[in-house]
């Protein structure tokens, strides 16, 4: 390649995103995702509930070699689907580990059983090889097929030590910590789709011995936090509200308007709808 201001470029933000979305169970991550246009989901479990979905087996599939050849094969045959789903990473993680092991078999004391075998954590950094493998699949479609990425994972929480103020706990992607940063930084939009909730106060009581307590209420709303928080990790690469809030029949279109080139696809969706 000749580097030379007489060659420069233009970039264009028109990229699809890659989308990680997770959450608590049950929250709607996997009926969000089914929003986007023409989704196609690799499943490495059974999340799905009613929804009817296009993906590659009717069971979830059960090895890193299954995930790759349905990558590979969104990559060399013509489809016209526009979205990938993975659901979830979280279930896909022991699959990478299982890979590891299965590519461990140069190392002079033998293949490894498990991931904890060749101990000091050197079993997860190995697994660092499989995690970008499948990220640069993932980026290729993006960037060849047009395709938008969205990957699913669980939620757990850790105790967070801040060295400006007292430790707190606050939620992550469920995911061992180097996957979890490796995936974070690949990603354009990082969502953590949670219920709202807000805090009434209340009087109980009478005269000298009136309280005030406070309660937690639901109503049922659920938003996708996309700016980060000390409760959780979060965070896009676009201008996109720090939360936006997700109805169960349209959360593609509230996000469509703040992603490159998705507010022209909702825009073509509504006139068709509207004939």
């Amino acid at each position: 390649m000749t580097i030379s201001l007489n060659n420069l470029v233009q970039k264009k933000p028109d990229k699809p995103p890659m989308i990680v979305i997770y959450g608590r169970g049950k929250m709607g991550k996997t009926t969000l995702a089914a929003g986007f246009p023409k989704p196609i989901f690799i499943q490495t479990e059974d999340g799905a509930g009613s929804l009817e979905l296009t993906s590659f087996s009717e069971e979830p599939l059960t090895s890193f070699a299954d995930v790759n050849q349905a990558l590979i094969e969104l990559a060399t045959e013509e489809h016209d689907f526009q979205t990938l789903v993975i659901d979830s990473l979280t279930q896909m993680e022991p699959l990478v580990w299982k890979e590891t092991c299965k590519r461990s078999s140069d190392d002079p004391n033998g293949r490894w059983s498990s991931i904890e075998d060749p101990g000091y954590g050197k079993g997860y950094v190995a697994a660092d090889e499989v995690w970008r493998d499948f990220l640069s699949a993932c980026a290729w479609l993006r960037d060849h097929k047009r395709m938008t990425i969205i990957l699913i994972a669980h939620e757990m929480v850790e105790r967070f030590s801040d060295p400006e103020r007292d430790d707190y706990d606050r939620y992550k992607m469920r995911l061992h910590k180097r996957a979890d940063a490796m995936i974070r930084e690949r990603a354009d939009i990082v969502g953590f789709l949670n219920a709202v909730i807000t805090l009434d106060q209340e009087k109980t009581g009478f005269g000298k011995n009136t309280k005030k307590i406070t309660k937690a209420k639901g109503s049922g709303q659920r938003a996708l936090n996309l700016a980060p928080r000390p409760t959780f990790e979060a965070g896009n690469r676009y201008r996109m509200p720090d939360k936006i809030l997700i109805n169960e029949t349209d959360g593609y279109t509230a996000l469509a308007p703040y992603m490159p080139g998705h507010s022209k696809i909702s825009n073509q969706a509504e006139e068709t709808e509207n004939g």
